[in-house]
């Protein structure tokens, strides 16, 4: 069979910050069940492999064929296959054929988006996780794992993931993962997606703190938009932390020959860690709602003050606009005893001043004491 695995350079990794939205590749309509179809636009894919002896000797073999895995893996009792980057349908079913994975199985692992899950089939397991993406925390990446008592097999849609402290606990030759069957490096590897989501909801946590200060000391519209942009993200975490958690309680609870029994103990703690995100996200997301209203509150109570203050500066003048544009009348008291006597007072004008400044006074002293303008 002609050596499907041959790759190129790996493509430039995304700028960080760019968001990113996963795209999900799928078969025609009408196409049978299991035909896989890749995305023209993936990374090129390239095989690790990694053999592992229960004497602690490990090998790394990077870049190979399906015939040098075929080649090399004699002799070991577990080995890690890892395909990075999946360009090449032919190269993904080649590999399930070998292993006896199922077509189903297989057209998921290049219908990126999956919602996550876990699944047994016949002698093996398959996990579908999401996996923040290394180099940028609002994306996300597909990981699909298969593995059975000798081998772990994991696809990744592109380079860079949260694995390295599974790799040098293997080059540390780490008794439990040499001790121990391939579904312990099974577990290791979901523990290490799992917690790699925990930096972002520490990040997210101090975030949400600073905000909440500032929307305290001075609400500004700003912090309105980054609080939706904010809840919106955790909106999304949560849609996947749900079925996250409910995959890691089906391989903690499917009665299969694959999962020992101490691994599974291992992974009771991996789903207290998927509760724990869990919990976390659902706070954030209630207090950010909380802030939001808060901050509508504050601007609604902002508001209030300003028209209150307006309608206090309205209801002085009223009296004072009045009386002007009383005497402003000018009729002459000369034509009439009734025309307004008053505009020949000698001192009508600073009588009228001194009277408009009384009636301020006084619509201020009475306001104070109605505790409109802040005094008790």
């Amino acid at each position: 069979m002609a050596e499907l695995s041959e790759t190129v350079d790996d493509k430039p990794k995304r700028s960080r910050r760019r968001k990113q939205r996963t795209k999900s590749r799928r078969a025609p309509v009408g196409a049978p069940p299991g035909t896989l179809i890749a995305d023209p636009d993936a990374h090129p894919p390239r095989l690790t492999l990694r053999l592992l002896g229960e004497d602690g000797r490990h090998e790394i073999h990077d870049g190979v064929t399906l015939s040098d895995v075929d080649r090399l893996k004699s002799g070991w009792s577990k080995l890690w296959l890892d395909c990075t980057g999946l360009a090449q349908a032919g190269l993904i079913e080649e590999i399930g054929r070998r292993f006896g994975f199922h077509p189903l199985a297989l057209e998921d692992v290049l219908n990126v988006g999956q919602r996550p899950k876990a699944e047994f089939h016949d002698d093996h397991l398959f996990v579908v996780l999401p996996m923040l993406d290394t180099h940028d925390d609002r994306a996300r990446e597909q990981i699909t794992i298969f593995f059975s008592r000798d081998f772990v097999i994991t696809f990744q849609e592109r380079p860079g993931d949260v694995f390295d402290p599974v790799r040098k606990r293997i080059d540390a030759g780490g008794k439990r993962l040499f001790g121990r069957g391939a579904d312990y490096l099974a577990y290791a590897l979901i523990d290490a997606i799992v917690d790699g989501y925990f930096p972002l909801l520490e990040t997210r946590s101090e975030e949400i703190d600073r905000i909440e200060e500032e929307v305290l000391h001075s609400a500004e519209q700003e912090q309105l938009t980054r609080m939706y942009e904010l809840r919106r993200e955790v909106r999304h975490l949560l849609r996947i932390l749900w079925p996250l958690r409910d995959a890691i309680a089906t391989l903690v609870r499917t009665d299969n020959d694959i999962l020992s029994d101490d691994t599974r103990r291992f992974l009771t703690d991996t789903q207290d860690h998927a509760i724990q995100l869990l919990e976390m996200s659902e706070t954030h997301r209630d207090t950010l709602t909380g802030l939001i209203e808060l901050h509508m509150s504050l601007a609604s109570a902002r508001t209030n003050e300003v028209v209150n203050l307006l309608t206090i500066v309205s209801t002085i003048f009223i009296p004072l606009g009045f009386l002007a544009g009383l005497w402003g009348m000018n009729f002459d008291p000369d034509v009439s005893p009734w025309n307004m006597p008053e505009l020949s007072f000698y001192f009508g004008y600073p009588t009228a001043l001194g009277l408009m400044l009384v009636i301020a006074l006084g619509l201020l002293w009475f306001f104070r004491r109605k505790g409109w303008l802040g005094g008790n």
